[in-house]
């Protein structure tokens, strides 16, 4: 099958939906979700870095209970190791998504992905 028989919001939502899946995968023994990691590696920005994601203030919360972040977002040091511990579990994955890319292709993917969504956000 070509790529191209199908648009780019079919590729961007498969894409989405094989992130959530696969992450919540390789932190499933945490009880962990993808949300979860972006609570506890964004926890230093704040709540607003984590705003544009479902979920997120759910995760939070849920981190918060575990000890791993203060409700300021704060981490502790048990949420920096478990941060520690979980970020090379991320890591892998990446490595797994972009296999076969050049540094310069995932520029380049992404540099196009901003584009259409700014183009899209000026249109408002």
């Amino acid at each position: 099958m070509d790529p191209l028989d199908k648009p780019i919001g079919f590729w961007l939502k498969h894409l989405h939906n094989l992130l959530e899946d696969g992450l919540t995968r390789a932190l499933a023994d945490h009880g962990l979700t993808r949300r979860h990691w972006q609570a506890l590696n964004t926890s230093r920005h704040g709540e607003e870095a984590l705003e544009v994601f479902d979920g997120a203030p759910e995760a939070r919360a849920d981190l918060v209970a575990r000890g791993w972040i203060t409700a300021d977002g704060t981490l502790t040091d048990e949420g920096r190791a478990a941060r520690t511990e979980i970020a090379e579990r991320v890591r892998r994955f990446r490595e797994l998504s972009v296999a076969g890319l050049t540094e310069d292709q995932y520029a380049d993917a992404v540099r196009v992905l901003a584009t259409m969504a700014a183009n899209l956000e000026g249109a408002r």
